[in-house]
């Protein structure tokens, strides 16, 4: 019984168990008050003004017992039935008690069906019982009790056991059930709201560790970015004292870097932050890594401090850039390079107005006497010389003109505005007046010279690299100006680089094919016999024919074959004197010409040594000319070399001497064997007093030194008469022989050591 009141702790937990307890037990406990009342009449005299009375009761009976069995699928209906049957147990109650004192207990019991009916129903039903208890309440209070059925109601004495059985199943049995039930479901949900709370505590203080110990900073917010929680993390990246209420804005403690709040800062779905850096007050730069939206339409902020990262970013950036312009830029003179020269150029080229009247042009200045401060002083020289000229010509410049170095010792920039290009030359002349003559680099004092080339843009031109060459063409030919003058390109320049670039090539195709050869022109003594040779190079080009000397030596000066042909000639030399020696068993003194970057090449010594070793050709058998420019341009490695040629039992002479600028205290340091008088002395033999002089002086000078003279460029039989008068010894020229081809050579010494050997045999 106990258990189908849900009166157990086992019954299950829950409203709609309590009140269906409760609901069995008012039933109950009013069926057993109307079964009591029917036996109390069943016992009664046999009345016919009853008879009504005990359908009624009946008809309560059966209301609670039809309650009873719907209450469990129907309770509200079963509930309905209930107040109905209290309201009906009260009107037996009032029909059945004869004793008005008593029969009025039975108001409390309808007193009570508001609050039971609380239990089932809403508010309404309350105040409706409420309103309709008062209309009983006044009938009680008047006295005017209607006599129901129309006939009087009585239990004859048994109306006291009835009351006392309404008060004791009411307060005795309902009202204990009733609340005990109602206490149970109390204290049930109570224990069952202490579980939740506990376990709600445990949640929350896994919450906490979670939300404190992500490992990032993490905030939440509401929609319009007001923050509810930070953990410690977002707190020191904010800096932001937890327990802050003056300000709770997420936004009002970052400023947007390379990002724009969204309008009234409110979080949407719709809401996507790249990873551009915020930055908080304090100066650090915050990423809002991600950000999710909760069920309660609030927002999980993460936020990752990027300071480290931006300031990689930033140097990354800084790298790039420095990257970007160490690849636009030379890095001697920081100004642009020949690739943005072109860049430059192209797009100049593609804005020209076929209306504009004005003339823009190239112009190139090179600094030709940077060459001569590296070979004195060294290439750091050379290159703080062009980097202070580049410094100078940035200043003089206008502000907005584009420099750019072309190449080594080239520096390049673009001119308009000018009417006619007669005015960019007369412009190019001021600028050479405006800079320096002489730059002090490292306690020296270095002269400045420098050629100018200027290409004026065409209306047809749309290529820079063509413009590019064009103001070379022009610079090459202002560079052999003797007067180291401004040149415009002119189509006679450009033939003569076409053809200095076919040579330039052309040598190194034709070591590779054979087609150099050495000639030999002898040195005759005062008896016409042959004192020595002198090895000459000659050029026959398989595209170009025949080359000279005093065309392809210089450029490959400029472009740095000389050594390859240098090698070659030493080679040939060695292989040469090896023949005559294996042929004659004696060989002429071969001369060999050095060039000024020969002289200075560290490898000179070992290259001469091994290719003699490699042939067994004895020192003695080679002899080595060098100018006088070639001696001063690097004198200390000049002089280091010579002395190691000269000691290791190498001739040495100084050609074309008096044709440059060495002193003769200079002169004197030299280890020389030999002077050679230039031809221009020579030639002036019977004409010019002053050349005679100067070749009087030249023998004297070498009678000092302790030098053999040989006379150049000996073209007849009176500059002969003249040079044998002053005391030269060895002569060279076309009046004795032209330069021999090998065959001739053979010819001539065959003829000389045979003749030489018959006058031996016949003395």
């Amino acid at each position: 019984m106990f258990r189908w009141l849900f009166l157990n702790q086992n019954a299950p937990v829950g409203e709609n168990n309590w009140k269906l307890g409760v609901l069995r037990i008012i039933l109950l406990s009013a069926l057993l008050l109307d079964c009591g009342i029917a036996i109390v009449q069943s016992m009664s005299a046999e009345s016919t003004q009853e008879t009504g009375n005990r359908i009624f009761l009946a008809g309560l009976i059966v209301t609670k017992l039809l309650a009873l069995l719907i209450c469990s699928a129907a309770p509200r209906r079963a509930a309905m039935l209930m107040l109905a049957g209290i309201y009906g147990g009260a009107a037996a109650i009032l029909s059945s008690v004869a004793d008005m004192q008593l029969a009025m207990l039975a108001f409390p019991y309808i007193y009570a069906a508001p609050l039971l009916a609380r239990l089932f129903f809403g508010q309404a039903s309350v105040l409706s019982l409420m309103f309709a208890n008062t209309f009983a309440f006044l009938l009680l209070l008047t006295g005017m009790m209607p006599a129901w059925f129309g006939v009087p109601l009585t239990l004859s004495g048994y109306g006291q056991l009835v009351m006392a059985s309404l008060i004791f199943l009411f307060f005795n049995l309902l009202m204990p059930l009733v609340v005990s039930r109602v206490l149970l479901a109390f204290e049930e949900s109570f224990e069952q709201l202490q579980q939740s709370n506990r376990a709600l505590n445990v949640s929350y203080t896994q919450y906490q560790e979670v939300f404190e110990n992500a490992g990032t900073a993490l905030l939440l917010t509401d929609a319009f970015g007001q923050i509810l929680q930070a953990n410690h993390q977002a707190n020191l990246l904010l800096g932001r004292h937890p327990d802050a209420e003056d300000d709770l804005a997420l936004f009002s403690w970052l400023s947007a870097e390379n990002n724009h709040r969204r309008k009234n800062d409110q979080l949407d779905d719709s809401l996507t932050l790249p990873l551009s850096a915020y930055r908080t007050r304090d100066g650090r730069m915050v990423a809002m890594d991600n950000i999710s939206r909760t069920s309660s339409d609030h927002w999980i902020v993460a936020l990752r401090d990027v300071s480290n990262l931006q300031k990689m970013q930033t140097a990354l950036q800084l790298s790039l850039e420095r990257e970007d312009y160490l690849n636009s830029h030379d890095a001697l003179t920081n100004l642009p390079n020949r690739e943005m020269l072109r860049q430059y150029l192209q797009t100049v080229l593609t804005k020209q107005d076929p209306n504009n009247i004005n003339v823009t042009a190239l112009v190139s200045f090179r600094v030709n006497s940077i060459r001569h401060a590296n070979q004195q002083f060294g290439a750091h020289t050379g290159d703080v010389m062009l980097r202070r000229f580049a410094d100078e010509l940035s200043l003089v410049l206008p502000k907005n003109c584009f420099c750019a170095r072309l190449r080594s010792i080239v520096l390049s920039f673009v001119v308009d505005q000018f009417r006619t290009p007669g005015d960019i030359i007369d412009y190019v002349d001021q600028l050479r007046q405006v800079l320096p003559k002489e730059l002090e680099v490292n306690g020296e004092i270095l002269v400045v010279q420098f050629s100018a080339g200027i290409a004026v843009i065409r209306a047809e031109d749309s290529n820079p690299d063509e413009l590019i060459r064009r103001s070379e063409v022009a610079l090459d030919g202002a560079r052999r100006a003797s007067d180291q003058s401004v040149t415009l390109f002119d189509e006679g320049n450009a033939q003569q680089l076409r053809r200095t670039i076919d040579i330039d090539v052309g040598i190194a195709n034709g070591l590779k094919q054979n087609e150099f050869a050495l000639y030999y022109q002898p040195k005759v003594a005062h008896d016409g016999s042959v004192g020595g040779v002198e090895a000459l190079l000659r050029w026959r080009s398989a595209a170009m024919g025949r080359i000279s000397p005093a065309e392809f030596i210089p450029i490959a000066e400029r472009s740095g074959l000389i050594h390859q042909l240098s090698n070659f000639v030493i080679e040939q030399a060695c292989t040469q004197i090896r023949c005559w020696l294996d042929e004659f068993g004696t060989s002429p003194v071969v001369a060999v010409n050095l060039a000024v970057n020969d002289i200075a090449r560290l490898d000179l010594l070992e290259l001469i040594e091994a290719s003699c070793a490699r042939h067994h050709v004895e020192p003695r058998f080679l002899e080595f000319e060098i100018t006088e420019t070639g001696l001063i341009a690097n004198e200390k490695l000049s002089i280091h070399h010579l002395n190691g040629l000269k000691n290791r039992g190498f001739g040495i002479a100084i050609d074309d001497f008096g044709t440059g600028y060495s002193s003769l205290s200079k002169l004197s340091h030299f280890p020389a064997h030999t002077v050679k008088i230039d031809r221009s002395f020579v030639a002036q033999i019977g004409y010019n007093r002053k050349s005679e002089m100067i070749i009087k002086a030249i023998v004297s000078l070498a009678d000092i030194l302790s030098c053999s003279t040989v006379a150049e460029g000996v073209e007849n039989e009176s500059q002969e008469a003249f040079l044998k008068d002053v005391g030269c010894e060895f002569f060279q020229g076309y009046y004795y022989y032209r330069p021999l081809d090998v065959a001739a050579m053979n010819t001539l010494l065959r003829d000389a050591y045979v003749s030489k050997q018959v006058l031996l045999q016949t003395s």
